[in-house]
C-alpha cells in the first residue's frame, strides 16, 4: 500500500510503498552530508526509491540523476521526482553499466548508500528486495567504488555511507581507485554503539583526514538503519 510523507523540508513529499524496501536515516544523512548547488551534477549509485536524489535536488538544488537496477523501484523514484517537480532523472540500469551510458568525468559529485552486507551473510528467507538493498548480489563496494571514479572528474567528489566494520576495506578500495578519503562523521544510531559512518573522498585530491566528532541520530525519518 502506498502512503504519502512529509519530509518536513523544503516542502518535500515522498512516496512510500510498503512492498518496497524503505528508505532510511543513512540515506537522509548521506543526503545531508554532500556538498553542492545548482552548478554541480550529481548522480546518485543505487538509489531506490530516490530519497538521496529528492534530497540533492530538492534541498540543495543539485541537479542529480538517480541508478536504479529494479524496474519498478525505478519507476517510484521518478514519481517522487516528479512529485515535486525537481530536476531529478532516473535511469534503470545496472550500476556496473554507467561506462555505456555516460561520459567519463561527466558528474562532479556522486553519491551512493550501498548494500552494506556481503553476498551469502545474513538470512536465506529474506526477500530478493531486501537481498538487493542489504547484501551484495547486484553491486559490491568495489562496484560502486569503479564507478565513482569513472563518472568523476578531477577534483570531483564522492560521498558514501557504510558500516564502520567495513571501513577500513572502504578507505584502501577508494585509495585504489583514486578517491582519497578526506572527511569523515561517525553516527550514532539511537540506542546503538557507534556503526554507521560517512565518508567523503576527492578524486586524485591530496591526502589529509578530516575527522568530525561523533554523532548522534535520531532516526527521524521513522525508518531505522538497516542491520
Amino acid at each position: 500500500m502506498e502512503k504519502v510523507c512529509d519530509l518536513q523540508t523544503h516542502g518535500l513529499k515522498f512516496i512510500q510503498d510498503d512492498g518496497f524496501f524503505p528508505f532510511g536515516t543513512d540515506g537522509v544523512e548521506l543526503a545531508n552530508f554532500a556538498e553542492g548547488g545548482a552548478r554541480d551534477r550529481a548522480i546518485d549509485l543505487g538509489c531506490g526509491t530516490g530519497i538521496v536524489p529528492v534530497l540533492l535536488a530538492g534541498k540543495k538544488g543539485i541537479p542529480t540523476v538517480g541508478v536504479e537496477l529494479q524496474p519498478d523501484v525505478a519507476a517510484l523514484a521518478r514519481r517522487n521526482a516528479e512529485l515535486n517537480d525537481l530536476p531529478v532523472t532516473i535511469v534503470n540500469a545496472r550500476v556496473q553499466d554507467v561506462r555505456s551510458l555516460f561520459p567519463a568525468g561527466s558528474f562532479t559529485v556522486v553519491t551512493c548508500n550501498p548494500p552494506y552486507r556481503k553476498a551469502g551473510s545474513g538470512s536465506a528467507s529474506l526477500s530478493e528486495r531486501v537481498r538487493i538493498a542489504r547484501h551484495e548480489v547486484a553491486m559490491t563496494l568495489a562496484d560502486a567504488l569503479d564507478a565513482a571514479s569513472y563518472l568523476l572528474g578531477q577534483g570531483g567528489r564522492f560521498y558514501i555511507v557504510h558500516i564502520t566494520e567495513r571501513m577500513d576495506e572502504v578507505m584502501c578500495e577508494a585509495y585504489a581507485r583514486r578517491l582519497t578519503p578526506k572527511a569523515l562523521q561517525v553516527l550514532r544510531p539511537a540506542g546503538k554503539k557507534p556503526h554507521i559512518f560517512l565518508l567523503k573522498c576527492i578524486k586524485d585530491g591530496k591526502r589529509g583526514l578530516e575527522i568530525y566528532p561523533e554523532r548522534d541520530v535520531l532516526g527521524s525519518t521513522g525508518v531505522d538503519y538497516p542491520e
